[in-house]
């Protein structure tokens, strides 16, 4: 009951605070509705999509300047006939020069010691000249790193099996490598996209259900600066029961401020959240966990509200823009990072949701993204048993 009472009273403070009005329920809807309509070029939004071809200058620096034969055939299969335009060139110069013009999208220059690494079964790499255009570096990327790291694939095998496998494959230009380098699918099983409305609705949803965190640390940390802790304290309240109301009542705003997101996103800009309602409940309580989890934390480590604030933004923001919450990013290194955020796998898990993407698909990215909620909850317990909540 006493949990129940600090919860209560802790929900009806916020609700009638203007700044919690507007940041946490008038804001978003409001970022939805100017990053929807300002980017809404860059997403499908049910129609449908033309690829642009990349124009590629292929270099051969090696012996007689020809293309290997097992390149030649990725280059002329009909996958990446899709995707590409070769041109064969003679000299880097020329390349530079025509990607800096924009005569060129992308670059590949073969190294003079191709053959020769190939040879001795080390490592090959070929070098890769990105243009002006960031989607077609990324189509071009596609196709040669994987052209490669099957070649590379198969040195491995090489290296124990014998070169036999090897020099088979290599003769027979790569035709017997396990299926096309490059495979042209759709994002989901009805081939749907979403909208620059669908996607921000999901990134706007995450980030501002974290930042429900930081308004149950920074209510924490006004009971002390207050002096109220001192007399709550005093009277017969445990301290862990103020300290669970505390997030109990900004965990309840949080829920209301996803119901208001969600349906407001569908009322007012036709935002489609797919079909699986408990499955988008489940998400949004994650988040939830995870947002409470992490002021626990950053609270108990730090000594002023100012402080608490400024770490709380600098994460929330930081994972938000890794996960690619502000603009889809395709940096490897990136990706390596957005995996372990709160962000990344409740928008995949969104995402999923809405492009009807099958049971196991969507489980998949809920699970991941329960095992780092309750990761950090695993933290915040243990850092409250070590720390605790004082005056």
């Amino acid at each position: 009951m006493k949990i129940a009472a600090i919860a209560w009273f802790e929900l009806r403070r916020m609700a009638t605070s203007r700044s919690v009005l507007m940041n946490q329920f008038l804001l978003p809807l409001l970022l939805i509705f100017i990053l929807g309509n300002a980017l809404s070029g860059f997403f499908g939004g049910g129609q449908e999509y033309v690829q642009q071809m990349v124009r590629v200058g292929i270099i051969a620096e090696g012996p007689g300047r020809e293309v290997p034969a097992s390149l030649q055939s990725v280059i002329d299969s009909p996958e990446v006939e899709k995707l590409l335009v070769p041109t064969y060139m003679m000299d880097r110069e020329t390349a530079e020069k025509q990607l800096r013009s924009g005569d060129l999208d992308y670059a590949v220059i073969i190294p003079q010691d191709w053959e020769q690494r190939i040879s001795s079964g080390e490592e090959t790499r070929l070098e890769l000249l990105p243009g002006k255009d960031r989607e077609l570096n990324l189509i071009a990327d596609t196709v040669f790193k994987s052209y490669t790291a099957e070649l590379n694939h198969r040195m491995a095998d090489a290296a124990i099996l014998g070169m036999d496998s090897m020099s088979a494959w290599l003769a027979a230009g790569g035709e017997t490598a396990p299926g096309p380098f490059v495979e042209v699918g759709q994002m989901s099983e009805q081939g749907a996209t979403y909208s620059a409305a669908q996607y921000y609705s999901v990134s706007m949803l995450v980030m501002f259900l974290l930042y429900s965190g930081l308004m149950a640390s920074v209510s924490l940390f006004e009971e002390k600066d207050s002096r109220t802790l001192y007399r709550l304290q005093s009277a017969p309240v445990p301290g862990s029961s103020i300290f669970i109301g505390k997030l109990t009542g900004a965990s309840l705003i949080a829920v209301i401020q996803a119901v208001v997101i969600v349906l407001g996103s569908m009322w007012l800009f036709g935002v489609e959240w797919g079909d699986r309602p408990l499955f988008l409940v489940l998400v949004c309580m994650l988040v939830t966990l995870g947002s409470m989890a992490l002021a626990v934390v950053v609270t108990l480590f730090s000594r002023t509200a100012a402080g608490a604030r400024g770490v709380m933004q600098t994460v929330i923001i930081a994972m938000t823009f890794v996960s690619g919450g502000f603009t889809p990013i395709a940096a490897e290194w990136v990706q390596q990072i957005n995996t372990v955020t709160v962000n990344f796998w409740a928008m995949q898990s969104l995402l999923r949701i809405m492009l009807h993407s099958s049971g196991s698909e969507i489980l998949f990215s809920m699970g991941m993204l329960a095992v780092v909620c309750v990761g950090l909850t695993a933290v915040a317990w243990i850092t409250y048993r070590k720390v605790g909540y004082h005056a």
